[in-house]
């Protein structure tokens, strides 16, 4: 009897002096940093999720903007945060683009970060001004092939994914366009459906409102499979060309060396989080997709899309440093 209580006092003295990051998880507000500024897509995905994670996990969830130098800035801060699970990064496919279009970008996403789990998917179209006669994509193939280089298609940002996506079509489709660079996906798309620049790769959520305008025509989708956000689109694949795709994704991380458990206990809440239907109807209301991904599916679609970026940015050449 003596040596069980010793042992019970024992015990309950080591929880006792145990340390604030070792009581159950989470005990206190978490942070989601969003690497760009409030008010855009990715910034409010952060925060209906974040929101419903709160729920969830029973505490706060502060969503803090840091923005600048193309995600770097945001991300580089939650890589070098204590990996408690208390600083989280909610980022998108800038993740796998920067590295392959980029030799400064201050951080290796296979590395540095701990995956918790896909949230959403966006949707890109492949579209033309209504000056142009292509009704289909095959048709716009043509048109460049009679012309080689003298149409143009707009882009939201040198090295973006829009850019590598339109550079991606191009080596698909064997044919030359003059690509014109703007500074964000609202000028690129303002100055296509004005006609000056007649074809575009965007996001549907940029195109949508001008193409029921009849400003634009919208093509194809450049996703692997059709999508319920334009199920009467065909994809580029279907379209003629085999293999393609480009499709931005919204994702949650931990940084590297976070527990097991608690990446584990933040992708379960994540899943039932997107399971909600208040929050997969805001989600799609916004043009997104919701899909979760475990982490270590969404590892490997990290790996694959590193890898095939880098070899379209290398076959066109694009360094934006």
């Amino acid at each position: 009897m003596k040596i069980f209580i010793a042992a019970f006092v024992a015990a309950a003295a080591l929880h006792l002096a145990l340390p604030a990051g070792a009581q159950a998880y989470p005990s206190k507000p978490l942070r989601l940093v969003v690497p760009y500024p409030a008010g855009g897509g990715t910034d409010a995905l952060a925060r209906i999720v974040g929101q419903k994670l709160a729920e969830r996990l029973g505490q706060p969830v502060v969503v803090e903007n840091r923005s600048g130098a193309s995600g770097n800035i945001g991300t580089d801060f939650v890589i070098k945060s204590p990996p408690d699970g208390y600083t989280l990064l909610f980022n998108n496919e800038t993740l796998v683009v920067a590295p392959s279009v980029s030799k400064n970008v201050p951080y290796d996403v296979l590395r540095d970060l701990a995956p918790v789990g896909m949230v959403s998917e966006s949707l890109y179209v492949v579209g033309v001004h209504t000056s142009l006669s292509a009704t289909s994509l095959r048709e716009l193939v043509a048109l460049a092939k009679a012309q080689p280089g003298k149409l143009s298609y707009s882009s939201c940002g040198n090295g973006t994914m829009v850019h590598l996506a339109g550079e991606l079509l191009k080596q698909a489709a064997g044919i030359e366009m003059t690509h014109v660079p703007y500074r964000g996906c609202g000028p690129a798309m303002q100055d296509s459906a004005s006609g000056q620049v007649p074809v575009f790769v965007n996001a549907l959520t940029n195109v949508q409102k001008l193409e029921k305008a009849g400003r634009v025509r919208m093509l194809a989708v450049a996703s692997a499979k059709r999508s319920a956000l334009a199920p009467a689109l065909p994809t580029v694949a279907e379209s003629g060309f085999p293999g393609y795709a480009a499709a931005p994704f919204q994702a949650l991380f931990a940084p590297a060396g976070t527990p097991p458990e608690i990446v584990g206990r933040l992708a379960s809440e994540l899943k039932e989080a997107l399971n909600a239907a208040e929050v997969s109807e805001r989600i799609r209301g916004m043009l997104f997709e919701p899909r979760f991904l475990p982490p270590e599916e969404l590892t490997a679609l990290l790996r694959a899309e590193l890898a095939r970026w880098a070899q379209v940015a290398k076959a066109a050449r694009i360094q934006v440093d």
